[in-house]
């Protein structure tokens, strides 16, 4: 348990990694800088001396154009794409149930620009189209809840919300593992007076402990739903009966399981949780739903507060009208009985890829949703095995530190509804080469 300083430096406990060690970071070229030089030369040189960034920049230019990152997509065809001059199987969408495909969703979004335009020009605080009321309405309706509040992404839902609904005198407890927006998000709430405490792990018995010991006036624990790099889910049942216990509200960032698992899709939280009345779920609308946006489950009345505590909802552009458009007709798809066949496709794809990779004796993670990764542990091999990927003709995303911890580099695979069996049997094939090439195998 700790205070919150940086996800980044959080995580930097390993010994050993292929990145230059503190000692070897400061023989590193440091640029040199005059303080003649016009302040915005000062300024990069500034920022280039940071002792991680040079740890990149210097790992980045090593291995130019084998840690595929940065790259331009120069076609996409369903779930192929062209990159780096390479025709590759892409195992990176986030695209989880194919929307992004569907006619009946392209269509809709072409009707919403031709009905709306392409924005309707002023922040929500001065006023909401009535589709965006409709599309918040649908939303409520198939999560099962009085009303949700959309947000322009999952990030700027969680810079909005988590300070709107931590400050002084509350306690915000955070799970370490959890996404990158929500460390920011607790920073935010942190410089506005909350105490902010970070668990690892963040289990029933830490979490309790926590609420036990400390004094507050509200308490929020904030935690991914699945989370984004492993895939993993966890334990929000017994997080939510501790955090009811003590008086506090679970707040499920659900980004990586909205309109995948639980009943009707409704994502992880609403899978394990007796209820989410007491608890408050972001959903993401640009992954499975394909189109752009968050929204955030809540009631009429905790409505209209976070329209005024939340930042990001003041502020913040809203979600343009024809992508609203299209959020309404993927909710006609997920209330309709079609919803289980993308969901029985999905599924199948993922029982298929994590059953050859068990077969491999690989180690591996995740599966709750659609994501899977595969250990390789080094961040220098991790790369590698990707390109090594990529070669074969299969795009998964090299997932290092600080995404994960510093030895724990993975092959992050994003499985999609709209895959093929020959997709995911091609894709154990050239595993099953690059585990032999880097010598990869189960603990």
């Amino acid at each position: 348990m700790s205070t919150f300083s940086s996800s980044r430096d959080s995580r930097d406990t390993a010994q050993a990694s292929s990145w230059p060690s503190t000692a070897e970071a400061e023989l590193l070229p440091r640029p040199t800088g005059a303080r003649k030089k016009p302040a915005i030369e000062r300024l990069k040189t500034r920022l280039e001396e940071d002792r991680v960034t040079r740890i990149a920049l210097n790992f980045l230019d090593r291995f130019m154009g084998v840690h595929l990152k940065d790259g331009v997509v120069d076609w996409m065809d369903d779930r192929r794409l062209g990159m780096c001059g390479q025709d590759v199987v892409n195992f990176g969408s986030d695209s989880f149930l194919g929307f992004d495909r569907d006619v009946r969703v392209q269509a809709a979004i072409v009707e919403g620009m031709q009905e709306w335009g392409t924005h309707n020009g002023s922040s929500r605080a001065f006023g909401n189209i009535a589709l965006c009321e409709e599309a918040e309405h649908r939303l409520a309706r198939w999560m099962g809840v009085e009303d949700t509040l959309i947000y322009p992404s999952v990030t700027l839902a969680n810079i909005g919300l988590l300070p709107a609904l931590a400050g002084k005198g509350d306690l915000l407890v955070l799970d370490r593992k959890s996404h990158d927006s929500l460390h920011q998000s607790a920073l935010i709430a942190a410089g506005n007076g909350a105490k902010l405490v970070v668990l690892d792990p963040c289990d029933s018995d830490t979490l309790g402990e926590t609420l036990q010991t400390e004094d507050y006036e509200g308490c929020v624990v904030a935690v991914d739903g699945i989370y984004s790099m492993t895939g993993e889910m966890p334990p929000l049942r017994e997080m939510d009966e501790v955090t009811r216990a003590h008086g506090g509200i679970l707040y499920v960032d659900d980004a990586h399981g909205t309109a995948l698992v639980g009943p009707k899709g409704r994502g992880a939280a609403s899978m394990v949780l007796e209820s989410i009345d007491n608890a408050l779920i972001v959903g993401s609308l640009s992954k499975a739903f394909s189109c752009l946006g968050a929204f955030v489950t809540c009631d009429t009345r905790l409505k209209r507060l976070l329209k005024i505590r939340s930042s990001t909802f003041v502020f913040g552009g809203p979600v343009p009208p024809p992508y609203l458009a299209g959020i309404c007709k993927v909710c006609d798809i997920l209330e309709s009985p079609e919803h289980d066949e993308h969901l029985r496709r999905l599924r199948q794809m993922v029982a298929q890829l994590i059953s050859g990779i068990r077969s491999l004796e690989l180690t591996m993670c995740g599966g709750e949703a659609a994501i899977v990764g595969v250990t390789v542990g080094d961040i220098e091999q991790t790369f590698k095995a990707g390109k090594a990927m990529f070669d074969r003709g299969y795009y998964v995303q090299s997932a290092t530190y600080p995404a994960v911890p510093i030895m724990g580099g993975l092959l992050r695979i994003q499985v999609n509804a709209n895959h093929t069996p020959g997709d995911v049997a091609g894709l154990l094939k050239a595993l099953s080469e690059v585990k032999s090439e880097f010598g990869l195998g189960s603990n």
